[in-house]
């Protein structure tokens, strides 16, 4: 079924040998909210290991809805499923990126309790490092 992500999502979402390994990784968590046999939503992340704490903490790396399912409160579920599950397993926080230009992302993420880190001031800086 998160094959079929490539279609709905994007193409090259995943790869099943990447796929396998990264579910069978308990450090890589992937949250999905499904209909019949289709994925329609989903949120997928890393748990990270601290040095200022033995407690982890979650890298939300990317969330994601279809069109048609928007605005249903379908990625608001997947955040408090996240939290819950973080709570439960003793993190410390959760934490993500986004775009300052991504308003609904941003609305959906102040919905779900995030809040802003106080040094980003609500700008964006994303940097990639091609190996």
């Amino acid at each position: 079924m998160a094959l079929e992500m490539n279609r709905d999502f994007r193409e090259g979402f995943s790869e099943e040998n990447s796929l396998r390994s990264f579910l069978n990784d308990p450090d890589c968590w992937l949250f999905a909210a499904v209909e019949g046999q289709r994925i329609v939503g989903f949120a997928y992340g890393y748990a990270l290991q601290r040095m200022n704490t033995e407690r982890k903490m979650l890298y939300i790396h990317e969330v994601g809805v279809l069109d048609a399912y928007q605005r249903q409160g379908i990625g608001t579920r997947l955040l408090e499923a996240l939290k819950k599950a973080c709570a439960e397993k003793g993190f410390c926080k959760m934490c993500l990126t986004c775009y300052q230009s991504n308003e609904a992302a941003n609305a959906l993420y102040r919905k779900a309790g995030g809040k802003l880190c106080a040094e980003s001031q609500g700008q964006d800086t994303v940097y990639w490092f091609q190996l």
